[in-house]
């Protein structure tokens, strides 16, 4: 079935085995309860087994691969013009964001709200975590079978790292060799976005993917995240990057991801909540 059944395909993808941490699979469930009354969304089967293997050097690579299938599935069934994601670990990315880069004829940029930037492959993780190698997996490279199934494959001119500050060494060299675009939370926390916003106009991208990973938020500001990392953006200001975003490009996909509430969990959530509603992302789910 590949007919269109609605414009915005609203996903829950709680996936957590990614980043090892089940407490990812119990943040994405508190963001859905905050949500679903307004939005209707299909949810990806995700296995609760706690039990994690390491397989092809993927710490949970069968229950990710099992699961990329059927995200994978249901994408192409639904053939939505747009997705949004209230996910678990960065990992759940591979399927939405490949996807829609086919759709839009690669004239989809991916910007990474991320304080990492999930460019290891197997080979080069220190941990084994499959949410540290998703972007590198959507530029063409990592475990190969998990490669073969995205839709498409990203062109490095398409991605922009935004609020990344914590690299592996081989992420680094990576990031060198291939020239990425790189923005510091500096530099969005000055306000100074007409670097990127030129870039983007420049090279014709007129679609835009937005992967919010939490943790690219100031720690101080926001620690319910899997991986708090100093140094971050402070809400307001990515509120104000969101906001001219949304006023100046035709965002086309969205995730908010890698949430792990640690005391006031529904308070969390809603803060979580609040900030897409400010941005009006809330509204990609309009079908």
């Amino acid at each position: 079935m590949s007919e269109l059944l609605h414009e915005t395909l609203n996903l829950f993808f709680p996936q957590w085995q990614g980043s090892g941490k089940f407490d990812l699979y119990q943040g994405a469930k508190l963001l859905y309860e905050s949500l679903h009354d307004r939005i209707s969304f299909t949810e990806i089967s995700t296995s609760l087994t706690y039990s994690l293997t390491i397989d092809e050097s993927i710490l949970g690579y069968s229950q990710i691969f099992s699961q990329l299938l059927e995200a994978c599935r249901v994408i192409q069934a639904h053939n939505p013009e747009r997705i949004l994601t209230v996910g678990g670990d960065c990992g759940v990315e591979i399927a939405p964001v490949s996807f829609l880069n086919k759709r839009y004829d690669e004239a989809l940029a991916v910007l990474w709200l991320d304080a990492h930037g999930d460019l290891n492959t197997p080979s080069s993780s220190p941990s084994s975590h499959f949410h540290g190698m998703p972007l590198r997996v959507l530029l063409g490279e990592g475990n190969t079978d998990i490669v073969e199934q995205a839709f498409s494959t990203l062109r490095s001119n398409q991605v922009f790292l935004i609020g990344s500050r914590d690299f592996d060494s081989p992420e680094r060299s990576f990031i060198q060799q291939s020239d990425l675009s790189v923005f510091s939370a500096k530099v969005i926390n000055d306000g100074e976005h007409e670097p990127l916003f030129s870039t983007l106009e420049k090279a014709g991208f007129n679609k835009l993917y937005i992967h919010l990973d939490l943790d690219v938020i100031e720690p101080e500001e926001f620690p319910d995240v899997a991986c708090p990392t100093p140094g971050g953006i402070h809400i307001d200001r990515l509120k104000n990057l969101l906001v001219c975003l949304r006023e100046s490009f035709d965002i086309v996909g969205f995730s908010v991801l890698e949430f792990l509430p640690t005391n006031l969990k529904k308070s969390a959530a809603l803060e979580v909540v609040k900030l897409l509603e400010s941005v009006n992302l809330m509204s990609l789910s309009v079908t």
